[in-house]
């Protein structure tokens, strides 16, 4: 054989290298894009027909057996992405390879959320170009369940919370500087309002109650303490409150505390009062003393 026999002959088979350890990987991120879009017909091309699949606890045996046991596991309300990091190609013989990649997965929908990285060796056969796994082993390292979805609900809640606490401390300090502006803005517009004088509804109503129960000229104060929210969803939230106030006026010095229990919705990021529900346990002159004085 001639030398330039030779060195084509050394070119051929880099080539061959090259082109098989090409179509492998281009096998490998073909099975994640097809799981990724729930393409089973793509994710088919990406086996071949006795391909077998090596999952923990699992073994699946045959292009359609895997193509129907990730189906099952990928529902179509899953939202999924499989990132395929760092893959490294040995090709073994001409038209096959052996495929290691770490894989960074991110599961979220149906109620079930996730994060996770783990091991694939893919053997791949090439054929015309064209890379099919025939045998794929899957090894978890790290499984992070609730990482992602319910991150984003849990930081949903803690804003909620923040937002309910923020619609009750507007009201007292509506109240307390006789602001009807900010007193309507702590409402929503069909809020409602409960005493021991009756029940209101609407925040045009709601604040002329207050207009007529804030007419004296006395200094105010509450303060709001022991505040205990419930989340009942991302967005709506009770708050459960004690509270002291104070009047002081010329001839006033009332003393009297009780709890306030609020129903707040939450949009754009901003808490207004749905309904309040406003309960007296003492309502006393603090010149006489307030120990006998139980306002029911």
């Amino acid at each position: 054989m001639s030398r330039e026999s030779e060195d084509f002959s050394a070119i051929l088979a880099r080539l061959d290298r090259l082109e098989s350890a090409e179509a492998a990987r281009a096998a490998l991120y073909r099975y994640a894009s097809a799981a990724d879009s729930r393409d089973w017909s793509l994710l088919g091309s990406a086996f071949t027909e006795d391909a077998v699949m090596e999952l923990p606890g699992q073994t699946v045996t045959g292009r359609d057996a895997i193509v129907d046991a990730l189906r099952d596991m990928l529902p179509a309300p899953f939202l999924t992405k499989h990132l395929m990091v760092n893959p490294q190609v040995d090709v073994t013989a001409p038209g096959r390879a052996v495929v290691t990649a770490t894989v960074y997965y991110l599961h979220e929908g149906s109620g079930y959320e996730a994060t996770g990285w783990g091991e694939y060796r893919d053997e791949v056969e090439v054929v015309d170009g064209t890379g099919r796994i025939s045998r794929m082993e899957f090894t978890p390292n790290q499984h992070l369940p609730g990482s992602v979805g319910t991150m984003a609900d849990r930081l949903a809640r803690l804003e909620t919370a923040e937002a309910a606490r923020a619609a009750t401390w507007r009201y007292a300090t509506a109240v307390d500087t006789v602001d009807f502006e900010m007193l309507a803005d702590a409402f929503t517009e069909d809020g409602a309002l409960t005493t021991r004088k009756g029940s209101r509804r609407g925040r045009d109503v709601v604040v002329d109650y207050y207009r007529t129960a804030l007419a004296d000229p006395v200094a105010r104060k509450h303060f709001l303490v022991n505040q205990e929210v419930q989340v009942l969803e991302p967005g709506l939230a009770t708050v459960n409150s004690y509270f002291i106030y104070t009047y002081a006026g010329d001839d006033t010095s009332i003393l009297g505390w009780g709890n306030y229990v609020d129903t707040v919705r939450v949009v754009d990021g901003v808490g207004r009062i749905a309904e309040k529900r406003i309960s007296i346990d003492v309502h006393a002159d603090a010149r006489e003393g307030w120990a006998g004085e139980i306002t029911p």
